[in-house]
């Protein structure tokens, strides 16, 4: 029989709120686990190689727009992880093309993931797992795992004195709905919650089948029925880590296409209809590409949110939950919430002073 680990804090989901909340009870003294059901870390921090190029599929920049974020994004580029991209993208409206409003956008050069991968340097994460079950034993929590790839290593089991369950509402409710006491009015708050989903079409172009000059980045499509944004990906690349050698676009459906399309088993038609809709608006190039990769994000944006920045549960040991649903403005959203997750779980443990996000970015890099 497996002897399980035990650990004073098992975090589950290892996206920016689940980092940003086991960095400060790391960094506290507590004994820290994170558990993640993918294979990498970052969750919507996403990036993706398709033949050879690097491209981001989840996040597509970041901004300094909120405190926390503003000071994470500052962070990131002295530590080498950001780069400046453009300065102002573009909207396409009834008129056509036009200017956005001025702001920097950054990107990381080498895939938004190495944000995750900068923030996640001597955390201990077990990938390829996912939460099976959770109950109150007498000393805390005993959670069981799922292995998602087969042939995955054990061990399966954990036990925590404290749980922080930093994944989408919707995931959470049926790992918390079945523990004793669990009533409708507590269980209320992670039920209201709602996302809308996307689909990402990332396009891979041959070097003469795009325009010389393609005069936008960043182009956003809102209100329209089908597409929510285009980028230029390729040209996130800088001389020292370009993203590839061949032109690379990303699409974002519109929230009501993914709705219609999410669970597509052909997804040849909707990868048309997108590359038609882009097509349409910035040129029949757009329709040509040597290959296509689709992926579904079920939970990219949150639509019905909580309104505090993380939702402590009554059980018997520390349980509490966060994400980018504890809030309307998603990075930044995502940062609070998990830095709220931590700080909450300390209130019920041992109370040791925590870091500020200040504190934990500005520290060297281990």
């Amino acid at each position: 029989m497996a002897i399980a680990m035990r650990v004073d804090v098992a975090v589950v989901g290892a996206g920016l709120a689940g980092l940003m909340a086991a960095l400060p009870l790391q960094a506290a003294g507590y004994s820290v686990l994170l558990l993640e059901k993918s294979r990498g870390l970052g969750g919507r921090l996403a990036s993706y190689r398709l033949n050879g190029s690097r491209c981001d599929r989840g996040v597509r920049y970041l901004t300094e727009e909120g405190r926390l974020l503003s000071g994470f994004v500052r962070s990131l580029r002295q530590r080498g992880v950001l780069e400046p991209w453009i300065e102002q993208g573009h909207i396409y409206t009834a008129e056509g093309l036009r200017l956005d409003s001025p702001r920097t956008h950054y990107v990381a050069p080498e895939g938004m993931s190495q944000i995750a991968k900068e923030l996640g340097q001597g955390l201990t994460v077990w990938y390829s797992r996912r939460v099976q079950t959770l109950a109150p034993e007498s000393e805390g929590w005993h959670l069981g795992l799922e292995a998602v790839v087969e042939g995955s290593e054990v061990p399966l089991e954990v036990k925590a004195q404290a749980v922080i369950l930093a994944i989408p509402a919707p995931q959470a409710l049926p790992i918390v709905e079945t523990l004793p006491g669990m009533t409708q009015e507590i269980l209320t708050p992670l039920a209201s919650v709602s996302y809308d989903p996307c689909l990402t079409l990332l396009a891979q172009y041959p070097q003469n089948g795009v325009p010389a000059e393609i005069p936008w980045c960043s182009l956003e499509f809102p209100g329209d029925r089908d597409l929510s944004w285009l980028g230029l990906d390729s040209s996130k690349g800088t001389s020292s880590a370009p993203r590839g050698d061949r032109p690379l676009v990303v699409i974002n459906s519109s929230p009501e296409l993914a709705r219609s399309h999410i669970d597509d088993e052909d997804v040849t038609p909707v990868i048309e209809h997108l590359l038609n809709q882009g097509a349409a608006h910035v040129g029949d190039w757009l329709n040509t590409p040597e290959t296509t990769h689709l992926h579904r994000w079920r939970y990219a944006f949150p639509r019905q949110t909580w309104s505090q920045d993380s939702l402590v549960l009554p059980t018997p040991f520390p349980l509490i939950c966060c994400g980018d649903w504890c809030g309307s403005h998603q990075v930044e959203t995502a940062l609070r919430s998990g830095l709220a997750a931590a700080s909450a779980t300390n209130a019920q443990l041992q109370q040791h002073p925590l870091p500020t996000l200040s504190q934990l970015m500005n520290s060297p890099p281990k």
